[in-house]
């Protein structure tokens, strides 16, 4: 019995485990991966630092399309 280490006292936590939580793709597999988003570069932004988006969106003319609800108050 000199042998057995007693196990009161120890540390309860499983060191080494898989301590990380649930990523979205196991709840979600079939999830578009949109991690090119966060890459801000020329792959995101294909018309340059320049370009100004809201401005250029605020050129359309969406009654042109009618595709393309407008809300109405």
């Amino acid at each position: 019995m000199e042998n057995q280490k007693s196990s009161s006292g120890k540390c309860p936590v499983m060191h080494g485990g898989n301590t990380s939580g649930q990523s979205t793709m196991n709840w979600w597999p079939k999830a578009l991966n949109l991690d090119i988003l966060h890459q801000h570069d020329s792959k995101t932004n294909p018309l340059g630092e320049n370009f100004n988006y809201a401005e250029e969106f605020k050129k359309l003319d969406l009654n042109a399309n009618p595709r393309v609800k407008t809300p109405t108050t």
